[in-house]
Parts: C-alpha cells; structure tokens; sequence
C-alpha cells in the first residue's frame, strides 16, 4: 500500500454525506457516524483542528416526517433541511464531550470579502473556544443561483477559506475508479492523481444513491478546487477503517496531490507513493 504523511497535516476539513448519515434510506445512524467521531477526536487529542462539513439534514427531515415521495421541489427540500438540521447537529454531538458548533453557508457568504472574512474570524473562535465546527449549506434560505450544488464543494470552499491542509471526502466507495465499479467489477482505483490530471474528470459518475447529490464527479471537482489552491485531498470509503490506515499514514483511497505552492502540499514521502502509483 501506498504511503502518505498524515502525520505533519494539521488543518483538516472533512466532509461526510448522507449516505454514511442516513444509510440505506434510514434516519441518523451511528453506525458510520461514530468511526468519523472516534477519528475526529483522535484527530484533536493530537492537536490537529478539524472541521466537519455533513450532509443528511434533508434526509433526517424526511425520515422525520415519514415521507415516502422522493421528488420533492425546492421549498420541499428547504422545509425537509430546517426540520433536519437540528436533528444532524444532534445527532453529531451525542458523540462528543466538548460542545459542537453549527455554521451555515451559501455560496454567497464565501464569495462576499466581508461575508467570508466574518466567516474565517468565526471558524477561529470557535477553534480558541475548542468546540468542533459542523458546517452545512444554509439549504432553508438558498435558491438555485447561490447553491454551492452539494457539500463536496461546499467543504473544498472551507478549506481554502480556512486555510487547511488536507480535505478528506468520506463516500461510500473506495474512491475514484477508471470506470463505474458498480457496472465494471474489473474497474481499478486510481491511488494517487497529479496536479493539473484533470483526466480523471472523465472516469468521474453521478450519484447512485437516491438520497445524495454529488456523486463522484461533484467529488472529484471538489478535490481539483482544493488542489488549485495547493490542498492535498484524499475521497477514500467511510464505511472501512479507512481512518485508521490514514492515521498509519497510509492512503486508502484516492489522494489529489496539491499543487506546490504550499510545502505542506507534497510532502517527499507522498512524492514517492505518486512515483510508484
């Protein structure tokens, strides 16, 4: 297996979806939740600074209502997230001691210099305050022009804003492949990319779950977004012990490179592991 330095990251941001939220179409689970939870705090006690961006607050609103219908129009899905939010920022907390912190979004907090520098100055407090960011799209009030279009990118924006060193994108497959794994059983995991690979676009599908957004290709984008501003990003499967072979500094996905303009970015050992992919 090929190695990475997880070690000398200290700025993290890692996103979960709703498929590891609400698996199987199900309320708010543990059953992926608490491994994220047991390596964030792992992650602290070695005084790295974590942020959380997670999905799953349309889906813990519709379970909540028992709905069945899955096409649901805008203002459905605003109503579904004010209902769910409260409920995934519940569901997050009962596995911390320390207090967890909600932050809400649109893309027009992050592109608006005052809007995104009072957003910065509030991720800095709540780190001097020691609570744990969680961060969602504000879905209630978001229209169609300012969504960021799924919390991959979402997350690739609070790395740049925050100036983090590694984004991890927790899915439910290994990571990007050279075909769809679920059509292909022979299609192979790409380990490492290079910057500026923007090939790896093309081996890039849409979501197969109903109850996500992105897909792989919103992924990818995401982590192509965070390398352009020299931010290593590793998509690696949330439902494995994929945290631990981080925390052995080993890649158990697929890890974008960063482009060079931060040293942190690439590291000799992670130039070695992209020589031998």
């Amino acid at each position: 297996m090929n190695n990475i330095n997880f070690d000398r990251y200290q700025t993290i941001i890692i996103k979960v979806g709703s498929a590891l939220i609400a698996p199987d179409a199900r309320a708010c689970s543990a059953e992926y939740c608490l491994p994220i939870a047991n390596f964030i705090k792992q992650c602290r006690n070695a005084g790295k600074d974590i942020i959380l961006v997670s999905s799953g607050a349309v889906a813990a609103g519709f379970n909540q209502l028992g709905l069945t219908e899955h096409q649901l129009n805008l203002e459905q899905k605003q109503a579904l997230a004010a209902i769910g939010q409260s409920i995934v920022i519940r569901h997050w907390q009962r596995f911390f001691d320390q207090d967890v912190a909600q932050v809400l979004l649109t893309t027009d907090d992050i592109n608006n210099p005052t809007r995104a520098l009072n957003a910065k100055k509030t991720f800095a407090q709540l780190k001097r305050f020691g609570a744990l960011p969680i961060v969602n799209e504000n879905d209630t009030v978001v229209t169609e022009e300012l969504k960021f279009g799924d919390n991959d990118m979402l997350a690739a924006q609070v790395a740049i804003l925050t100036d983090a060193d590694l984004l991890i994108i927790c899915s439910d497959v290994d990571g990007l492949y050279d075909d769809n794994p679920y059509l292909n059983p022979k299609a192979k995991l790409i380990e490492f990319i290079e910057p500026n690979d923007t090939r790896c676009q093309t081996y890039a599908h849409g979501s197969h779950n109903p109850r996500s957004m992105g897909g792989m290709l919103s992924k990818v984008q995401a982590a192509l977004t965070a390398n352009n501003n020299g931010i290593n990003c590793i998509i690696c499967n949330g439902k494995t012990e994929a945290y631990s072979q981080l925390w052995m500094n080993h890649n158990p996905g697929s890890w974008f490179l960063g482009k060079p303009q931060r040293q942190v970015s690439a590291t000799p050992s992670d130039k070695a592991s992209l020589s031998e992919a």
